[in-house]
């Protein structure tokens, strides 16, 4: 009874539960396949390219040969992403060239899903004032998004709110603008829902900094609400407006919110939604503590990711939504927590794993009365014009592979693979269970264990993110396993230390063990697996025309690949969490507007 389990059951019933009656209910979802190899076409472009000493004459002549590459579009900026670490120099000599044709376009009569014009009417027949949404909004929604903005209506005429947990891209934003044009009463343009006498208190929309902008522009696309921002300087101006009831919806970032979260929670808001809802997972973190505040029964939340790694964060995200729909703490934690996690051991006895089986479908059965769950592929996969995900596997630099073979040699790596065998001392017992659960001349064991020599409950396998971490930083760009000035004095020590070990006799290759401010040698692919392979990539995508995301988990590593980009002379903007949140949008709409805009 494993986690992903549940998760694959609780989008099963609520998946069904959103169609209607007339309609069979889907099949259940296979039994988990072994996990398929990725697709080679990007691998193969680069196995063609990389041939040694062929001529440029040689080298256009197999570009022309190779399919086009899938243009990446952007809407609003995203947290950063990256590749996966590289695997062996095999892997690609397995390869052969394969190309993969993209999926023809579906026929014009797909795209031709949207509604007539004419009103959505949410409140049951006979009920007055009839409560719908404008024909304006209605005719723009997908069959999904109306049933999405059903379900938001029913929740809010039970005087209770719920979670809208559709995939992104499934538009969860608009489902909730359409929702509220009927609740308040606007339209677009000059017609106006037929409830449009009704008086409510203001809307209270709670979301990333990021998303801010994306959010007012995306109200005044779609109906003529009256607007603001609680963000920034302006704030008390915006406090007066809702005093005086000439504003309709409020907007402001989760930060902004639990630092004045006694002025917000002051205000009669008529509903309230939380877009990233699963950022109140945590019920000792200060924004779901602030968000308890909020005095209105109707919560909705809107997210992609239900629950991500325990079951009490379900039970968390649900209390706000809808306190008490589950029990309370104790009750969740005795009657579905400890089963499922009893159940789901690999030794757990039948009749566990049955207990655990029943209070799963239990669950599920509570939740999706107030959660509707639906996925891209159930909803607009007709509509889709194809997407092909690749993976790359990227060889290391000669120097990348010494340096991380000498990684693998330090005693912090080598107590973790041989934490199995028999312990030196005679003991039958494996030597993590004995006499090896420290590592005193470990670097990073010594650094982590600094105040408590004598380690920790978790030694030996406390080591294992931070020695992931290390390899994975040599698989991206040696430079980043160098010290960072930015650090307290002690973790450089340690950095320079480790750097100055794995480097070895490459040391004056890799310009020493200390961060390097050399522009030559930073934007210099020669010693970096990924960015030669980037190298060529680019070339192909910008000849081709296509616009190309580029994006790494690490600052120090973005810093790098500005470099790189400003010496190959590529047109790019940049931006990370230093950006400014009101220069975020225009950097995006610079990028998909100019065509000279190649690289953001």
């Amino acid at each position: 009874m494993s986690l992903h389990r549940l998760k694959e059951t609780l989008h099963t019933y609520s998946s069904s539960s959103s169609q209607p009656q007339s309609q069979p209910r889907s099949t259940p979802p296979p039994a988990l396949l072994p996990r398929r190899p990725p697709k080679t076409s990007l691998s193969q472009q680069l196995l063609r390219l990389e041939a040694t000493g062929a001529s440029s004459s040689s080298f256009s002549s197999r570009i022309a040969q190779l399919p086009p590459a899938p243009r990446p579009l952007i809407d609003k900026p995203r947290e950063d992403d990256e590749p996966p670490p590289s695997s062996s120099e095999d892997d690609e000599r397995r390869t052969r060239p394969i190309s993969h044709p993209r999926p023809p376009p579906p026929p014009a009569a797909a795209l031709e899903s949207r509604g007539p014009y004419e009103p959505l009417v949410l409140s049951p027949p006979g009920e007055r004032p009839v409560v719908q949404v404008p024909p304006s909004i209605n005719c723009r929604l997908l069959a999904h998004q109306r049933d999405g903005v059903r379900f938001l209506y029913n929740l809010y005429r039970n005087n209770h709110g719920g979670v809208l947990g559709d995939d992104m891209g499934l538009g969860k934003t608009i489902q909730t603008i359409a929702f509220l044009s009927s609740v308040i009463g606007k339209g677009n343009g000059h017609e106006q829902s037929t409830d449009k006498g009704k008086k409510t208190g203001p809307v209270l929309v709670l979301c990333p900094t990021s998303v801010i902008r994306n959010w007012e522009n995306e109200f005044s696309e779609w109906a003529e609400f009256s607007v603001a921002v609680y963000h920034g300087p302006n704030r008390e101006l915006v406090l007066e407006k809702v005093e005086t009831q000439g504003l309709e919806v409020l907007i402001t970032s989760f930060d902004t919110f639990r630092i004045h979260d006694k002025i917000l929670c002051g205000i009669p808001w008529e509903l309230v939604v939380v877009d990233e809802a699963h950022r109140l997972k945590n019920e000792k973190s200060k924004l779901y503590t602030a968000c308890l505040g909020i005095r209105t029964p109707k919560r909705f939340g809107l997210t992609g990711t239900i629950m991500q790694n325990k079951i009490m964060e379900l039970f968390n995200l649900f209390d706000w939504v809808v306190p008490g729909c589950l029990g309370d703490r104790e009750h969740f934690r005795a009657y579905y927590d400890e089963p499922l996690k009893q159940g789901q051991r690999l030794s757990a006895p039948e009749r566990f794993v049955q207990v655990a089986d029943a209070r799963k479908k239990h669950l599920v059965s509570v939740l999706k009365k107030f959660l509707l769950r639906r996925t891209k592929e159930e909803t607009i996969g007709h509509l889709m014009l194809g997407k092909e995900d690749n993976i790359v596997f990227c060889k290391m630099s000669d120097v990348q592979k010494r340096v991380y073979r000498r990684m693998l040699q330090q005693p912090d790596i080598q107590i973790l693979i041989n934490k199995d065998l028999h312990c030196s001392c005679g003991s039958p017992l494996p030597q993590v269970e004995c006499c090896k659960k420290t590592e005193p001349n470990g670097i990073i064991w010594s650094y982590l264990h600094r105040d408590s020599p004598d380690g920790c409950s978790i030694c030996p396998f406390c080591l294992v993110l931070p020695c992931l971490v290390k390899l994975q930083q040599i698989s991206n760009h040696l430079e980043l396993i160098k010290p960072n000035p930015k650090d307290e004095v002690e973790k450089q020590k340690k950095d320079a230390e480790l750097a100055a070990a794995v480097f070895g006799t490459d040391i004056d290759l890799v310009g020493g063990s200390a961060k390097s401010e050399n522009f030559m040698g930073l934007s210099d692919s020669e010693h970096c697996g990924k960015m030669r392979a980037l190298e060529r990539l680019l070339s192909l995508w910008t000849q081709q025309g296509d616009k190309i995301l580029l994006f790494s988990y690490s600052v120090r590593m973005l810093d790098i690949l500005e470099k790189f980009l400003i010496r190959k002379g590529y047109c790019f903007s940049r931006f990370d969490g230093t950006t400014p949140m009101n220069a975020r949008q225009s950097l995006v709409d610079e990028f998909n507007r100019s065509p000279s805009k190649q690289v953001i």
